[in-house]
C-alpha cells in the first residue's frame, strides 16, 4: 500500500472515531475512496482496536496491518550499496556507467532513477553529525583560506598573492583575519602571535590541520611538530591540537569561518587592487569588525558581543613579552677548543663541554646554546664570517692567562687600573724599540699584580714612576725589598717630626740669618 503512514493513522483514526462511509472520510483526508476502503478492510481484517494500533511504531503498523509498500520497483533486485561505493571511490565513476555495468548481470533489477535514490538514501544514512559544543575560552580554530588577494608590484615588479589567514574562537565564533605573504612557519606563527593579542588572551588549545608549518610529519603512534610552533606555544602557555588527516570535520569552525571570510569579505574585495601587503590589510581589518559587529543569522547576538560575554573572560593572560622568532639548530657537536660554529662564525660554550652535543636557538639579534634543555650560554648574534664571541669564563685558567698575556688584552687591563700603570704598560708594550722584550717585560708585570695584589701593585708603579724608573729589575726590586712602603713610612715619619709654627717661635732671623 502507497498511502504514507501519516495519513494512513488519520484514516484509521476517523474509522473508530465515528461510524463514517469511506467517501465522507476520502473528503477529509483526500485520499480517494478505493485506497481508503481497503484500509478499512485490512483494519476490520486485522480484528485490532484504535487502542491497540495507536501507539505502534511505522515498522510495528505496517507488520500489523499488512500495509507495507509492496509496488513493482520494492519487489526488484537492489545492489550491495557498499560496493557501488566502493566503484565510485574509482577514479573518473559515474553512478550511470557503475548502473549499467550492475543491469547487465542483472537484468531484473531497479531502474537508474531507483538505483539513484537508494544510492542516496544508503549514502546519507552513512554520514552521521555530531555538532560540537565548545566551552569558552577553550579552542581557537586556525587555517589559511584556499582564496588567495593578489598584491601588484611597483613599475617593473610582478605582482604577489597573498595568503588570508583566519582563527576562529571554538564558542563565540569571535573570528580574525589577516594577509600574510605565504604559508611559512614564520608567517604562520606571526599571525598566530596577532591572533593572541587581538583577543586579548590565550585559549588553552590551538586546532589546525597538518600543514608543514605546524606538523612535521605523522608516524604510527605519534605525531612530530614543529619544534617553533611548538616553542611559540609554549611560551603562550597553551597547547596544539592537530586534526586527524583528510578530516575538516575536526577543523569545523576554521573551515566555516574561510567560507564566510571568502564570501563575505574576500568576494567584496574582488575588484579592488591593492599596491602593498599593508593597504590590503587596512581593508581586511576594516571588514573584519564588520563582521565580528553583524548579528547572527538564528540570535539577536553579534560574535563580538558572545566573545565579550563568553570567551574573553576565559581565556588564559597573554605573557609579559611577545614571542620572538628562533630557529632552531639540533645536534650540534663541540669542538676541542670549545666553540660551535653557526653562520661561519663562532662561539663559546664552558670548556667542560668540549665534545658535547648541543642544541641552538637563533633569534633575529642572539643566539643561546642549550645541552639537555640547559641553557649553557648566550651571545649577541655575529654577522660577519670569522668573527668570534667566546666569553672569558669559558675558559680554562690555562687560556685564560695566555690570553691575558696578549698585548691588546695586556693593555686593556692597564687602561682599566690606574693612568700610571697604563703608562708604564704602554712604555713597554709599544715605544720600546725591542717589542718582544717589552711584551716579556709586561706579561712580568701582570703576574707581579696578581701575586702581590692590584693595590700595592700600584704603589710600587707610582714610586717607580717618581724615580723615573720603568726597567723591569727595578721594579722587581721596588716590590721585594718593599722601597714604595719605605718611602711612605720616611714621609710619614717628617711630617710628624716637625713643629708647627706659632708666635713663640724666634726662627732664623731672631740669629741675624734670613728668614
Amino acid at each position: 500500500m502507497r498511502i504514507p503512514i501519516a495519513q494512513q493513522r488519520e484514516i484509521a483514526r476517523l474509522h473508530f472515531h465515528q461510524p463514517q462511509s469511506a467517501r465522507s472520510i476520502s473528503r477529509i483526508t483526500g485520499i480517494c475512496a478505493n485506497s481508503v476502503g481497503e484500509l478499512r478492510k485490512r483494519i476490520q481484517t486485522s480484528g485490532k482496536n484504535w487502542p491497540d494500533i495507536v501507539d505502534l511504531d511505522d515498522d510495528q503498523w505496517e507488520l500489523a496491518l499488512g500495509t507495507k509498500n509492496r509496488s513493482v520497483a520494492q519487489r526488484k533486485v537492489s545492489p550491495e550499496w557498499p560496493w557501488v561505493h566502493e566503484q565510485m571511490q574509482l577514479e573518473d565513476a559515474t553512478r550511470e556507467q557503475i548502473w549499467q555495468e550492475w543491469r547487465e548481470e542483472h537484468p531484473d533489477g531497479i531502474g537508474q532513477s531507483q538505483f539513484n535514490e537508494g544510492y542516496r538514501k544508503w549514502l546519507g544514512q552513512q554520514r552521521v553529525v555530531m555538532r560540537q559544543i565548545y566551552r569558552p575560552g577553550d579552542r581557537m580554530f586556525a587555517d589559511f583560506a584556499g582564496r588567495k588577494v593578489v598584491i601588484q608590484g611597483g613599475p617593473g615588479e610582478p605582482a604577489r598573492e597573498a595568503n588570508l589567514f583566519v582563527a576562529v574562537m571554538g564558542c563565540s565564533s569571535h573570528t580574525y583575519l589577516e594577509l600574510v605573504w605565504q604559508q611559512t612557519t614564520a608567517c604562520w606563527l606571526e599571525a598566530q602571535a596577532n591572533a593572541f593579542e587581538y583577543f586579548g588572551g590565550v585559549p588553552n588549545w590551538v586546532v589546525s590541520d597538518n600543514l608543514k608549518a605546524a606538523v612535521l610529519r605523522r608516524e604510527k603512534d605519534r605525531i612530530v611538530l614543529n619544534p617553533q610552533y611548538l616553542e611559540c606555544l609554549k611560551h603562550y602557555d597553551t597547547a596544539p591540537m592537530p586534526t586527524k588527516q583528510r578530516s575538516p570535520r575536526q577543523n569545523a569552525k576554521a573551515e566555516a569561518g574561510v567560507k564566510l571570510a571568502q564570501r563575505w569579505i574576500l568576494f567584496r574585495l574582488r575588484d579592488w587592487v591593492f599596491f602593498s601587503l599593508e593597504e590590503a590589510n587596512i581593508e581586511i581589518r576594516r571588514l573584519n569588525e564588520l563582521l565580528n559587529d553583524r548579528k547572527l543569522t538564528k540570535s539577536e547576538d553579534s560574535r563580538r558581543s558572545r566573545f565579550l560575554a563568553l570567551d574573553a573572560p576565559a581565556l588564559r593572560p597573554l605573557p609579559s613579552t611577545r614571542y620572538e622568532l628562533s630557529e632552531w639548530r639540533h645536534s650540534v657537536r663541540v669542538g676541542d677548543d670549545y666553540l660551535i660554529e653557526h653562520g661561519k662564525c663562532y662561539y663559546s660554550v664552558p670548556w667542560q663541554h668540549r665534545g658535547d652535543v648541543v642544541d641552538l636557538r637563533i633569534t633575529g639579534t642572539s643566539l643561546e646554546i642549550f645541552r639537555r634543555n640547559r641553557r649553557l650560554a648566550t651571545h649577541t648574534l655575529l654577522t660577519e664570517p670569522g668573527e668570534m664571541s667566546r666569553y672569558e669564563e669559558h675558559m680554562p685558567v690555562a687560556h685564560r692567562r695566555v690570553q691575558e698575556g696578549e698585548p691588546h688584552a695586556l693593555l686593556n687591563w692597564a687602561k682599566a687600573q690606574n693612568p700610571v700603570i697604563e703608562s708604564l704598560f704602554t712604555h713597554h708594550l709599544m715605544e720600546r724599540h725591542d717589542l718582544t722584550n717589552g711584551l716579556k717585560a709586561a706579561r712580568k708585570l701582570r703576574a707581579w699584580a696578581l701575586e702581590y695584589g692590584n693595590e700595592r701593585f700600584l704603589a710600587a708603579c707610582c714610586y717607580a714612576q717618581s724615580c723615573n724608573i720603568t726597567a723591569i729589575r727595578s721594579i722587581e726590586s721596588i716590590l721585594k725589598k718593599k722601597a714604595d712602603l719605605m718611602a711612605l713610612q720616611a714621609e710619614a715619619s717628617t711630617h710628624a717630626g716637625v713643629r708647627e709654627a706659632h708666635e713663640n717661635n724666634r726662627g732664623a732671623a731672631y740669629f741675624g740669618g734670613e728668614a
